[in-house]
């Protein structure tokens, strides 16, 4: 036993590749399930954090991309490398290690035939040391298993991990992609809003060019309507205040030149300026830009005070079509003598929209004039005679109306050569806007002024009786004498609005259209008399004495509206 376990033992220590080896062929089996097992595993990690980066982590990946690659393919290379080391030098490694280069099965069973025959030779040392060339050897072939199946696993792992980053890259760059284009289709979607903006404009633009042209014609009616005052009032400038009859003083062909000429003209939208010069103090806020910056708190202070605001640069129209001819030819008309329009009213003569902001009329007589969408804006209307007349939507901000009617007339006093009405011929002002406008001493009894907007105005001696005010809004008026006697109120809004005499509430309520103002809707709060003498509107117009003496020394509240008007 001895002799066999010794020519074994100094047999060859490896066995032909070509023969069954069933523990290797396990073990195998083993390694090739262990490294598929580990790169799916791998494989699924990098994918999931690849996604979820891709998500939520774009812009570490975007500026760490390069340092995310260097990192996995250098421990791809080194763990590659480490692999080629160690199959080279395995055999160096383990003859240091274990005192065997290669091990096989066969080989394993000289130990134990070692091991058996000291046993029953009944010698400890030799069984002890078989034992301890058993265990070199058992270690050995571990050793080298294990280190192989941990390279081939290490390397598939990277591998798939690399792949599923590169499909989360794929995935970034999809997105920086789609990013790109969203950005190029905002901005086009930008320059198709400004392109059309621009056609707007050259449309709106050309209809001036038309207009235009036919303003000549008005100059023309100018320098006739200067003959027609030479005539019939001598030559020279001795009477501003010239007083044309177009019934007598008129040829018809100037006449109809008149008529044909307002109505050839027509509303469009031009450019706009940024200039207001229906606002005094606009001239301030121009002079004042330059130094803005130096003026520290005033210049906030100011625009607070005035109303002021800023737009940003740009190319602006108009915020709805006007006719400035329009405008320009009543103009020419009232300067030279032409103050009583019925005639021409009567005749067709239409000043839809014109554009009459800034200008002085005095002493006219316009009674159911065409004058909707006009814009009297920053105008002094003194002793005018509006009544019957359409001007819905026509705005009247900043302006100074005093002493005009703009009431519904009986038919008693509707002026010929207009028909005659069987009952109250209605002034339909539904819309109009008179924000910021000082009116005294005026007359909207029974006008239908709907929705219309006294908004930061000053009343002062203002009839309202029997009007239809529903919808509208006074919102910061100042109320200084106000007669409403019969007027409907219905959702009419008070929020805001400076009275005088702590039940203003009661007496509204008493005077107006049975059930339309609901006094329960709203407060009085009382304030300062100086705050209203500071009141720009006011303080123009007014000083405290004067706002005593106008209310009879009441004291000043201001309303406020606690409730819904509801459905």
């Amino acid at each position: 036993m001895g002799q066999a376990g010794e020519l074994a033992r100094d047999g060859p220590m490896t066995m032909p590749e070509s023969q069954p080896d069933p523990g290797r062929g396990g073990a195998d089996k083993g390694g090739s399930l262990l490294p598929g097992g580990m790169g799916m595993l791998f494989f699924g990690f990098g994918l999931a954090a690849g996604i979820l980066g891709a998500f939520t982590a774009t812009g570490f990946l975007e500026d760490s991309a390069g340092l995310i690659l260097s990192v996995f393919l250098s421990a791809l290379m080194v763990v590659l490398i480490l692999g080629i080391l160690i199959f080279a030098l395995r055999k160096t490694i383990l003859s240091r290690l274990f005192g065997h280069a290669e091990v096989a099965l066969e080989q394993i069973a000289d130990p134990l035939a070692r091991i058996a025959d000291r046993a029953i030779d009944r010698d400890p040392g030799g069984a002890t040391m078989a034992a301890r060339d058993l265990v070199a050897m058992v270690l050995a072939r571990y050793a080298w298993i294990t280190t192989r199946r941990w390279i081939i696993a290490a390397l598939t792992a990277l591998i798939a991990a690399m792949a599923a980053l590169a499909g989360t890259a794929l995935l970034f760059k999809q997105n920086q992609l789609i990013a790109a284009q969203t950005d190029l289709l905002r901005e086009q979607n930008v320059r198709i809003q400004e392109q059309t903006q621009l056609i707007q404009t050259d449309v709106q633009l050309a209809e001036a060019e038309r207009n235009a042209a036919l303003a000549v014609e008005i100059t023309d009616i100018a320098a006739e309507l200067g003959k027609v005052v030479d005539r019939v009032h001598g030559k020279g400038l001795t009477n501003p205040f010239n007083v044309l009859d177009p019934s007598t003083d008129l040829d018809r062909s100037l006449f109809l030149r008149i008529v044909s000429i307002s109505r050839a003209l027509m509303p469009y939208r031009f450019l706009d300026t940024g200039l207001h010069e229906e606002d005094t103090s606009d001239g301030l806020r121009l002079a004042l830009q330059r130094r803005r910056d130096d003026l520290g708190d005033s210049y906030p202070q100011l625009e607070a005070l005035f109303g002021w605001s800023d737009r940003p640069e740009g190319t602006y129209l108009v915020d709805r079509p006007a006719s400035p001819e329009r405008g320009q030819l009543l103009r020419v008309m009232v300067s030279s003598g032409l103050r009583n329009l019925e005639l021409f009213t009567f005749a067709g003569l239409t000043l839809d929209h014109a554009m009459l902001k800034a200008t002085d009329l005095s002493l006219i007589t316009a009674q159911q004039a065409r004058l909707s969408y006009a814009d009297f804006s920053g105008s002094y209307l003194v002793e005018c005679d509006f009544g019957s007349a359409i001007l819905e939507n026509a705005r009247f901000r900043r302006a100074n109306i005093s002493r005009t009617r703009f009431a519904a007339l009986s038919p008693d006093q509707v002026l010929p050569p207009l028909p005659p009405q069987s009952a109250l011929a209605i002034t339909r002002m539904s819309g109009a806007d008179f924000a910021l406008a000082t009116i005294t001493g005026s007359d909207f009894s029974g006008a239908a002024l709907t929705a219309a907007s006294f908004d930061g105005a000053l009343l002062d001696g203002v009839n309202f009786s029997s009007a239809d005010l529903s919808v509208a809004t006074f919102r910061d008026t100042v109320i200084l004498d106000a007669d409403f006697t019969g007027a409907s109120l219905k959702r009419t809004d008070f929020d805001g609005t400076i009275v005088f005499g702590e039940d203003f509430l009661t007496r509204l309520a008493a005077a107006s259209a049975p059930g339309s103002f609901r006094p329960e809707l709203f407060t009085l709060a009382p304030i300062d008399p100086g705050e209203v003498a500071a009141i720009l509107v006011v303080s123009n117009v007014l000083t405290p004495e004067d706002i005593a003496a106008r209310t009879g020394g009441l004291a000043p509240y201001r309303i406020a509206r606690v409730g819904d008007f509801g459905p």
